[in-house]
């Protein structure tokens, strides 16, 4: 079985979600010793990557069994003796078009149909995005597969790390992408300015970003600084796992999702989680978190206060993540995306 996989990814500046899930699969690729070769881009501009995307690696791609495009962008062309398989994380791009610059809604839009057409296996990383997918596209069920999302080793504590004595602070980590849904989260927590003591830290936004949005600029304003935070991209996945176990509640209230990796790493580190009320982090949590409405300003500060007040309330929280995420790791994910290779070689 000769694999080559797309690489693209890789070449970007940050590490988000789809970044990360290509890293922990190859890292667990490795360590089942699957034999690969990686394909990347000759630039990092990403004009020209997207020209690799359609015109290069397809024509590299023939000397291969399988291409694997774990990013939710292929080829729109591949040759009758190869077997693509593309991972779609989620349909963002269609179900939010105005939360994202025109060209890339367009681009995805355009190309999306095309790619799940020509590919033999679509990978989803859960259920929700599996009918989505085959609701929006008219695909069969059986050419999608839902495979979940592990967790990283990094985050995974034993009982003897579980941090007891929290620090005051409540933690959200995303993009500032609208559909994260920060906004609200940053007007729930003003109510409890004067009913918590905690502060507010974000990772993975910039503040002036922010400024792009008036109304969220002078919502900051009304904000004393020394209440909030933000701390931008991290370095390591060591200084994000600080962050999440010394967290009193980790807030991920975001309107839309593929999976949602940071409510169960927070949940790995022993920090109490409060999440939107989506079918996809239903699926991804569980019981393990508390859920809110992620368009009711007040229903999500009513979260954040029950999570942060009420002791025995975050005690079951924390047990129930840390027994949770055990259906979860990287290899058990790695070893399901390999049953598809193998799958779709005998067809």
């Amino acid at each position: 079985m000769k694999i080559l996989i797309d690489g693209r990814v890789l070449k970007h500046k940050y590490t988000t979600g789809v970044e990360r899930y290509t890293i922990e699969v190859l890292k667990a690729f490795d360590k089942l010793n699957l034999n690969y070769e990686l394909a990347l881009p000759f630039s990092k501009i990403r004009y020209l990557q997207h020209i690799w995307e359609h015109i290069v690696l397809p024509i590299n791609s023939k000397k291969y069994d399988i291409l694997f495009c774990p990013a939710n962008i292929s080829p729109i062309f591949k040759f009758k003796n190869i077997k693509q398989v593309i991972v779609i994380h989620d349909l963002s791009s269609v179900y939010y078009p105005l939360m994202y610059k025109r060209s890339y809604t367009l681009y995805y839009n355009t190309f999306t149909p095309l790619m799940l057409r020509i590919s033999d296996r679509i990978i989803t990383c859960s259920e929700t995005v599996k009918k989505e997918i085959s609701k929006k596209y008219l695909i069969p069920d059986d050419k999608i597969v839902a495979i979940p999302n592990g967790i990283s080793e990094v985050f995974l504590s034993s009982d003897k790390e579980i941090k007891k004595e929290k620090e005051k602070y409540i933690l959200c980590v995303g993009t500032l992408n609208p559909r994260k849904n920060l906004k609200r989260v940053i007007f729930a927590f003003k109510k409890l300015l004067n009913k918590i003591e905690h502060k507010l830290y974000i990772v993975g936004g910039y503040f002036n970003i922010y400024s792009k949005d008036s109304q969220l600029e002078f919502l900051l304003k009304t904000i004393p600084k020394d209440r909030i935070k933000v701390f931008g991209y991290l370095k390591t996945d060591e200084e994000l796992k600080k962050l999440y176990s010394l967290a009193d509640c980790f807030v991920f209230a975001s309107l839309y999702e593929g999976s949602g990796l940071p409510p169960t790493e927070a949940m790995a580190c022993g920090c109490p989680v409060v999440v939107s009320n989506i079918d996809v982090l239903k699926e991804r949590c569980g019981d393990a978190a508390y859920y809110v409405n992620p368009y009711d300003v007040e229903d999500i500060a009513e979260g954040i206060y029950k999570v942060t007040t009420d002791f025995s309330l975050k005690e079951i929280l924390i047990k129930k993540g840390l027994e949770r995420v055990k259906n979860f790791s990287w290899e058990k994910t790695a070893k399901n995306i390999i049953k598809v290779f193998e799958d779709v070689l005998l067809r």
